[in-house]
């Protein structure tokens, strides 16, 4: 597959989605809605969309083995996006 930025990006913005709804159907056992209003009640939020982001380890060890450095660098920054929202949740 090509090396490009713009698929590790997007891969790293959705993957911590995707990892997001089986932890609120499976662990929470709600909806999207609820489960966003749980955690924000709970102040959990900012925690569970930190460990969501831990899944993009997974393709940054894979893009990094195939040494398709650009798909890596979009994964490491969709991470910090996460980061930087985050960030934004917790102190505001």
């Amino acid at each position: 597959m090509k090396d490009n930025f713009i698929k590790g990006f997007l891969i790293g913005l959705f993957l911590p989605v995707i990892a997001f709804y089986f932890y609120t159907t499976l662990v929470l056992k709600a909806e999207i809605s609820a489960g966003l209003k749980q955690l924000a009640q709970d102040n959990l939020l900012t925690q569970v969309i930190a460990i969501n982001v831990i899944v993009n380890m997974l393709p940054l060890f894979v893009f990094n083995q195939r040494g398709e450095t650009q798909a890596l660098k979009g994964v490491v920054g969709a991470s910090l996006l996460y980061a930087l929202t985050i960030s934004i949740l917790y102190f505001f």
